[in-house]
């Protein structure tokens, strides 16, 4: 025990001075291997007590990092020892509740989840859990059939909130757990078979009046892009625009068309020169010149997806919102381009969106970071007189 304990302050005192928590994942991973969950418990206690020290995040990440290992694996005897690393975390320092709770459903029967409704813990991570289960393809029936969660839906009945969120045209890919470092991080930017931006010349535009404001809008196009600026270095625009008269019926359907219009609006994500381009055989850059600019069509659910990942991932930095905040975030950022109200049901989000023209776009303008995490999602309506625009970049 003296020992453990030894090796532990060794182990944790490394932190402060390290940028990557390998040791201590290495040093839990072969006490797990060998059935010694006193030590992982121990050293995960020890972590949770350090979790609120403003001088470092080493220790924070270091426990994320021991969380992941131990409530990806097997068993009820993992998902309890989870749960135990949780209720180890003083007030105050659980801002990964989402990631946690999307971690921990991940590939495992309701059942094995008992502890998290037994122990104190806060409740938002209880129906993060319900609800990863749903959204992983429980039945609710067999969810309520354990009697832990029974009894705590028993008890919160009269608050409790829908369990589900319809989805628009198809489900996005939740992350898998387990077998690796984590989750896959979700990167943006052009689409592989997309053109490259490229200058043009702007066509006329019928006059236009921005209603961003009006419509109330920018705050719930932006849910999706939200973690990218509180969590990381990002930045979103979010706006809303409308015409006199209709655009071009080519618009709707011709993305060269909509790609000559958009240079007349005052949005910001087009500003500026672009970034000088390398020249493939001596590497120099060419001289910058105007920004360019890549349209490319799109369907409801393809930009569903690109939302749910840019939400459920998150940007350069931080956890992103996790499986079911995820999905909540990107939802309202659908129905906002879809210019629906704050009030709509899911099924007028999907009527709606069904009707619109939906485009990606892409610019080398330098409003966006180009480094991985560039989004540009356009949504015209079926008048043809209101386009959204939500635009998000994020770096390292």
């Amino acid at each position: 025990m003296a020992n453990q304990s030894t090796r532990i302050r060794t182990l944790l005192a490394q932190l402060p001075r390290r940028t990557d928590a390998g040791p201590v994942v290495e040093a839990a991973g072969e006490a797990l291997a060998a059935g010694d969950v006193a030590f992982v418990g121990e050293l995960g206690a020890a972590l949770a007590a350090r979790c609120g020290d403003p001088r470092t995040t080493g220790y924070r990440d270091a426990f994320r990092r021991l969380f992941d290992l131990v409530a990806s694996g097997p068993g009820p005897e993992r998902a309890a020892l989870a749960v135990e690393l949780l209720t180890a975390l003083p007030p105050g320092s659980w801002p990964d509740v989402p990631h946690q709770a999307s971690v921990l459903a991940a590939g495992r029967p309701a059942g094995e989840l008992a502890a998290a409704f037994t122990v104190p813990v806060p409740e938002r991570l209880r129906r993060c859990l319900v609800r990863e289960l749903e959204l992983r393809g429980d039945d609710p029936a067999e969810i309520a059939e354990v009697a832990e969660i029974a009894a705590w839906a028993a008890h919160r009945r009269r608050t409790r909130r829908p369990l589900h969120l319809a989805g628009a045209a198809g489900e996005p890919a939740l992350p898998p757990y387990g077998g690796g470092d984590g989750p896959p991080g979700a990167e943006f930017g052009p689409d592989p078979g997309s053109p490259p931006p490229r200058p043009g010349t702007p066509a006329p535009l019928p006059p236009v009046t921005e209603t961003t404001e009006e419509d109330g809008a920018a705050a719930a196009l932006g849910s999706a892009t939200a973690n990218w600026s509180t969590d990381s270095n990002g930045r979103t625009e979010a706006r809303v625009f409308r015409f006199r008269t209709p655009l071009d019926p080519a618009a709707a359907t011709d993305p060269s068309a909509l790609r000559t219009l958009l240079p007349g609006l005052p949005l910001h994500c087009l500003a500026g020169t672009r970034h000088p381009a390398r020249n493939r055989r001596n590497t120099a850059p060419h001289p910058a010149g105007p920004a360019g600019l890549a349209v490319r069509a799109a369907g409801a659910g393809q930009v569903w997806s690109l939302l749910h990942a840019a939400a459920t991932h998150g940007g350069a930095y931080g956890p992103g919102l996790g499986d079911a905040p995820g999905r909540l975030a990107a939802w309202r950022s659908l129905a906002a381009l879809a210019g629906c109200p704050g009030t709509a049901d899911t099924d007028e989000v999907e009527s709606a969106a069904d009707e619109y023209a939906w485009f990606t776009f892409t610019s080398d303008s330098t409003w966006f970071d180009q480094v991985a995490w560039d989004l540009g999602v356009l949504a015209l309506s079926p008048d043809r007189r209101r386009l959204a625009v939500l635009a998000a970049t994020d770096t390292d």
